[in-house]
């Protein structure tokens, strides 16, 4: 991205000056908005020079009392680690950052989450058809997220697994309520089922073939009683191997 007037014929120079007019005119709309200038300034420099920062630690904001008004919080998709990240992974993660970024400049408190969703049949098999067990599976992928957001500078300020005992500590508290006011109940499903998109297809959702439009793969019709179901389903059929 640093290079982009470059790639247009501008100058190292001309790039610098762009850089340079460019915080002056922030500066200056800044002070007559009455914002806070040291988190103006650590913001903005990431914008014109690359910037690295500690996953971990807690990104530097301004000094300033905030209200609930003053916070922004962003996340991105928490993405499946069945595969390698790739630029539909990127694409939003930019996009994120680049927002976060912003609301950075206007003087607010943000929180920029992203993160990977590591449970599912088809990171399960992901892991098989690489002779590794799910957890090392995951590991693998997630590895390598972290060092394309680095390599992308991508500025985050919290790193989502779902495998973290924290987030399963959540996760069951919430299923925990649930239950217990008895929204959970035990069913029969019965279906045209998608290993892939991990859901039942209905009938406007296939084509007469009864096909998955997005995966391009037969549906197997399974029949069982609640988590079975998926079990059946995953042992049956694998899109392009059905």
């Amino acid at each position: 991205f640093g290079n982009t007037h470059q790639s247009r014929g501008a100058t190292r120079a001309q790039c610098m000056s762009v850089n340079l007019n460019m915080n002056r005119s922030i500066a200056s709309w800044a002070s007559r908005r009455s914002m806070c200038l040291p988190g103006l300034a650590r913001c903005h420099s990431s914008l014109v020079a690359p910037r690295r920062v500690s996953r971990t630690a807690t990104p530097l904001a301004c000094t300033h009392s905030h209200t609930k008004a003053d916070t922004f919080t962003i996340t991105t998709p928490l993405y499946y680690v069945n595969a390698k990240p790739h630029m539909g992974s990127s694409y939003p993660t930019i996009a994120a950052d680049v927002l976060a970024r912003f609301q950075r400049l206007l003087g607010k408190r943000v929180r920029f989450l992203t993160g990977t969703d590591e449970h599912g049949e088809k990171i399960a098999l992901a892991a098989a058809a690489r002779s590794m067990t799910p957890q090392e599976h995951c590991d693998n992928i997630v590895q390598a997220y972290k060092e394309l957001w680095t390599k992308l500078d991508i500025a985050y300020d919290g790193f989502i697994r779902t495998t973290d005992s924290q987030h399963e500590a959540l996760v069951q508290e919430v299923l925990q309520r649930v239950w217990d006011k008895g929204d959970i109940y035990k069913a029969s499903y019965s279906g045209w089922y998608c290993i892939d998109c991990e859901e039942y297809k209905d009938d406007k959702e296939m084509d007469a073939e009864h096909n998955c439009p997005t995966h391009r793969c037969a549906l197997k019709h399974i029949t069982a009683a609640g988590s079975a179901a998926v079990a059946q389903a995953v042992s049956a059929v694998r899109c392009g191997r059905a």
